[in-house]
């Protein structure tokens, strides 16, 4: 399975809805689209992009944290 598809798995196996997801996270719902199709949206003059290794890693801490709020019920605060 592909890194955009264990992304899209991961969240319908948690049946959250892109907006929901966008809400826990602060990724912008257009950005998890692009995420869960594998790519990185068109800049400029080029065209999509595979999603870069540190763009997973970084998206995977935010579904991270996502799942430890789920699994407490509580709102991370500093």
């Amino acid at each position: 399975m592909k890194e955009h598809e264990k992304a899209k798995a991961w969240r319908t196996k948690r049946k959250l809805t892109i907006p929901q997801l966008a809400e826990l996270t602060g990724y912008g719902p257009r950005s998890i689209v692009w995420l869960e199709q594998g790519l990185s949206p068109p800049n400029g003059q080029s065209g999509a992009k595979p999603v870069a290794p540190w763009v997973w890693h970084r998206y995977r801490m935010m579904c991270g944290g996502a799942e430890a709020q789920l699994r407490s019920g509580k709102t991370f605060d500093w």
